[in-house]
């Protein structure tokens, strides 16, 4: 069947079929406008015989001129044919879908952004939290209940957790300074060091300064542990939480000129 734009007046054929017996709301493809289509429109105009007229007295001349005069229309293109009613993104076409649907479609698309927004957050966050363990795994490897967590971690990410390790607390006690009782020119030391951390850590570089009296350094020797401990390397074993150890140490005499001493862990 036929129908045609009451707005731009442009003929459609459609197919009888896709419309009921009540009115039908379609679209316009050449203007977009929506307006009702029944099954019922007549394909065709009908056309009455006003009055009948004579051929005899016509002349053919005048006849054929007269046709040649009449202005010819234009054909319909192929873009003004549908086989269905168009239903383009239109602003006017969204009075037409039902309001559960529009509000379905949008909490749809509301809540795919919320979850990929909290996927990236989230992802976000473990990386923040992956890089600042790594950079401070000496600091956390220093806490004996973190240490564990910190070791698997560090499996996993193919990195080496740094060694047990604080200076600051290591006590040195007992310190006593005196000439050496079988060497000239020498001094012999002792004193006790004691691991005040709550767990054990290698033994340190043991440096000894002597200084003037304004604070200039005169003499410094540095003592690896086998040399303050007189044992071999391989036989070290690290330093036990609140267990005293004694070490020894013989160092040349600095001469008068030194007044005071200092020791210091490397």
């Amino acid at each position: 069947m036929q129908i045609r734009c009451p707005e731009c007046n442009t003929l459609f054929q459609i197919d009888e079929t896709q419309l009921t017996d009540s009115d039908t709301q379609v679209q316009c493809g050449h203007c977009f406008h929506i307006f009702l289509a029944s099954s019922n429109e007549p394909e065709q105009e009908s056309f009455q015989l006003v009055e009948e007229v004579s051929t005899t007295d016509i002349d053919l001349n005048t006849f054929t001129d007269a046709i040649d005069e009449i202005p010819k229309e234009e054909p319909l293109s192929d873009d003004k044919f549908v086989s269905e009613p168009i239903f383009e993104q239109n602003s006017m076409v969204d009075d037409i879908v039902p309001p559960e649907l529009r509000h379905h479609a949008k909490t749809s698309s509301g809540a795919l952004a919320k979850a990929l927004w909290s996927i990236g957050i989230i992802t976000l966050c473990l990386t923040a939290a992956v890089q600042l363990v790594y950079f401070k795994r000496a600091e956390l490897a220093s806490k004996a209940e973190l240490r564990p967590y910190l070791m698997s971690l560090c499996e996993l990410a193919k990195c080496e957790v740094p060694e047990l390790k604080d200076l600051k607390r290591l006590e040195l006690s007992s310190k006593n300074v005196y000439s050496h009782p079988n060497v000239d020119n020498a001094l012999m030391i002792t004193a006790v060091i004691v691991n005040q951390a709550a767990f054990a850590q290698k033994y340190p570089t043991l440096q000894v300064s002597f200084t003037n009296l304004v604070g200039d350094i005169v003499m410094a020797r540095q003592f690896k542990p086998s040399e303050y401990l007189n044992t071999s390397e391989d036989k070290l074993n690290d330093m036990q939480p609140g267990l005293p150890i004694q070490i020894i140490l013989e160092v040349l005499d600095p001469g008068k000129t030194a007044t005071a001493y200092e020791f210091s862990f490397i």
